[in-house]
């Protein structure tokens, strides 16, 4: 571990400091290297308009069912996927990230495994199909 850092040190780093900090570079470093086939504003969209729609998809859930989704992973797997879709399979590597936002939030106590899996998956269905619509509207 890093020098003067605890475990629970390392687990805050990740959700509170390095996502918010990455997702904050990856808008305008997309909008640089991305812009191949003019696809990039509808991504920055998508990735915009997913991180939205996951939160608000959780809120509902949890008022229905009093299950808890991770606000903090869903927008992230989200985020992941639709900038995977656009900038191609290296973008995967964010996953790791998301891996980190994961293990955090279930460490600190703040979610549970089930709920930072599910906004995990939430995060991937929402990012792909969101994606996929806006493709198909843009181009029909």
């Amino acid at each position: 571990m890093f020098v003067g850092i605890s475990v629970n040190g390392f687990a805050r780093l990740g959700p509170h400091v390095v996502a918010p900090i990455a997702w904050t570079l990856l808008a305008p470093i997309a909008v640089v290297l991305g812009d191949k086939g003019g696809l990039i504003w509808p991504s920055l969209l998508a990735l915009a308009g997913s991180a939205v729609l996951t939160l608000a998809v959780g809120w509902v859930i949890k008022q229905a069912s009093g299950f808890g989704i991770s606000p903090h992973t869903a927008p992230e797997s989200a985020a992941v996927t639709v900038l995977a879709f656009t900038l191609g399979p290296v973008m995967l590597v964010g996953g790791l990230l998301v891996a980190w936002v994961c293990w955090a939030r279930v460490k600190l106590g703040e979610d549970t495994f089930a709920e930072a899996a599910a906004g995990v998956l939430l995060g991937i269905l929402v990012g792909g199909l969101g994606w996929i619509g806006l493709i198909v509207f843009l181009f029909s």
